[in-house]
């Protein structure tokens, strides 16, 4: 019995290392590199599992058990070196298993996975929950679903500009019109408090993400301030907005600060319009003092965004705010010159942010491009303060307890580079190959193209490879000028905004994603080994939606739930 379970041990393991085998040469055949994204067009994403299935993992387990028992059955019978021998066996079945990647669906449908970052589960709490008493399943305290765009719509009813909304525009290229590339939908339940920090960008994302968290019917639980601008006040504006209780019973803010926090931009008072570019701490009172009940009991229509009621009827609820758990801060480049953004002063505006509401967490956006890149000096201080903010990232220290312990990086920056590249090589702009995404400073290689501005544009001149679905033609413009014009895209309007439509899922997943990573499962310590799972969770979200690799097809309309953890 002892040969005949050696032997299937063996025929186990060499089953593992053929799979791992066909994995790499599968991964090298297709171009598929380190950060997870296709590198051929048209390439394949669906690397094949190396899991031997539920049926071999138990097996596993049954022969490694089986020659430990043999172990000390030979033990007491004196004969040492043979249950050495099989006990060193033993010990190379159960490493074997412990790192080969082994999945196994458990009763409540998570796949149960130490090296799984991003899982599934059948088994989560309502997806119509919205009551903040409710307690999220199996420690998971932030999941998503990603959805066809016929069942679930594109995330723009919180969106107020009507020169951000891009529904009306021409279709995206081949290479990312896919529904499992920029052509789903997200939602989201989480019992976290979020709170998105930043100028207009930022705006756009956190109105995104409130569609996330927001199902239909339950838009009146989001307050909002605002001012108006544009012909007739066309353009609703968000100063601070607060959704409480979102799906899951968390809360979700918008704070518009179009600097980076410090002392120096502080000021004793705040107004709420377009060019105010201090900050005072009685914003932040708003948010925490904040009050509010199950579901907000005043009906308003749902797309009544200029409101000002937060922050003057939101005296009496049964829940209060509080402290924050996370902040999701962009650095808004555009109000502030490339010169002006240092690590000193984005490290002094996260202290500052955590000080004002208390968030332990705090996810910092890479910068992308956009219309105050003007030169190649530009774009390479666009690519400098991008490795700077990974650097603050990777030597960040908590210092003293409710300091922020967690900082994580956003690779926003990767995602739109990958996006203008391949609308560039759809609108012949550029002669090289599809460069390797995976390797460092890709996106200053060959980059001429980015710089190329749309000349009927005056006032954003923006690049032709954000706004542009089609190539250029010649136009004779009001002034009597030829101009180059274009038939516009989904992916930018504008130059400097994104099309949130198109965007707007794969950043809210995201940001679901990397919150996983320090939120769900069991709550990682500040050592290096829990460190490092967790920066490993932080890559494997990254790699998957702030990029272009297509999601897995079976996570689109399953109605399963996804998740991610660390531990």
């Amino acid at each position: 019995s002892m040969i005949a379970l050696v032997s299937l041990y063996i025929i186990i393991v060499l089953r593992i290392y053929y799979l791992e085998r066909v994995n790499v040469t599968f991964q090298r055949e297709n171009g598929i590199g380190g950060a997870s994204v296709p590198l051929k067009p048209g390439s394949s994403s669906q690397v094949p599992r190396t899991s031997l299935g539920c049926a071999s993992a138990l097996l596993h387990y049954y022969v490694a058990a089986s020659l430990i028992w043999n172990v000390l059955i030979f033990w007491r019978r004196r004969r040492r070196r043979v249950a050495m021998l099989i006990g060193i066996t033993s010990l190379a079945a159960i490493i074997s298993l412990r790192f080969s990647g082994e999945y196994c669906k458990t009763s409540s449908g998570e796949w149960a996975n130490s090296n799984a970052f991003i899982a599934r589960s059948e088994g989560s709490a309502s997806w119509s929950d919205y009551s903040p008493k409710q307690t999220m399943d199996d420690n998971i305290r932030i999941s998503f679903r990603l959805h066809d765009p016929d069942d679930v719509a594109y995330p723009d009813k919180f969106a107020g500009v009507v020169g951000y909304k891009c529904a009306d525009k021409a279709d995206l290229p081949p290479s990312l019109s896919k529904r499992t590339i920029l052509n789903f939908t997200t939602t989201i339940a989480t019992d976290l408090k979020l709170l998105f920090l930043g100028d207009s960008i930022a705006e756009q994302f956190a109105q995104a993400f409130d569609a996330a968290v927001l199902g239909n019917g339950f838009e009146r639980n989001r307050l909002a301030q605002t001012y108006t601008n544009g012909p007739n006040n066309i353009n609703v504006h968000n100063c601070l907005t607060i959704a409480a209780p979102i799906r899951g019973g968390g809360v979700s803010a918008f704070w518009r600060v179009v600097t980076l926090m410090s002392m120096s931009t502080r000021t004793p008072f705040y107004v709420c319009e377009h060019r105010w570019k201090t900050w005072n701490e009685k914003q932040a009172h708003v948010f925490v003092n904040h009050r509010y009940v199950d579901h907000v009991k005043e009906v308003r229509p749902a797309n009544e965004l200029n409101t000002t009621t937060l922050g003057e009827s939101n005296l009496q609820g049964d829940y209060s705010v509080g402290a924050f758990d996370a902040i999701v801060l962009r650095v808004p480049h555009g109000w502030l010159k490339i010169k002006q953004i240092t690590k000193e002063r984005i490290v002094e505006a996260i202290n500052l942010a955590n000080e004002l509401v208390g968030a332990q967490t705090v996810i910092i956006s890479t910068l992308p491009l956009n219309n105050n890149v003007l030169t190649p000096s530009d774009w390479d201080g666009i690519s400098k303060i991008n490795h700077m903010i990974r650097d603050i990232a990777r030597s960040w220290e908590a210092t003293q307890p409710g300091k922020v312990r967690w900082l994580l990086v956003q690779e926003f920056g990767n995602f739109t580079n990958q996006i203008l590249r391949m609308n560039a090589e759809q609108l012949l702009m550029t002669n090289s190959s599809t460069p390797d995404f995976s390797q460092e400073g890709w996106e200053l290689k060959d980059a001429d193209f980015l710089l190329k501005r749309l000349s009927s544009e005056t006032f954003w001149f923006p690049s032709i490879c954000m706004v542009c679905a089609e190539r250029t033609y010649a136009h004779i413009n009001e002034k009597k000028n030829e101009v180059q014009d274009c038939i516009r895209s989904k992916i930018s309007r504008d130059g400097a905004h994104w099309c949130t439509e198109t965007l707007g899922p794969r950043y809210s997943a995201s940001v679901a994603c990397l919150l996983g990573c320090v939120y769900n499962g069991n709550e990682p310590s500040i050592n290096a080994q829990d460190v490092e799972m967790v920066r490993q969770c932080e890559k494997k979200c990254n790699d998957q939606f702030m990029s272009i690799l297509p999601v897995d097809k079976e996570w689109i309309g399953s109605q399963a739930s996804l998740f991610s953890k660390s531990l």
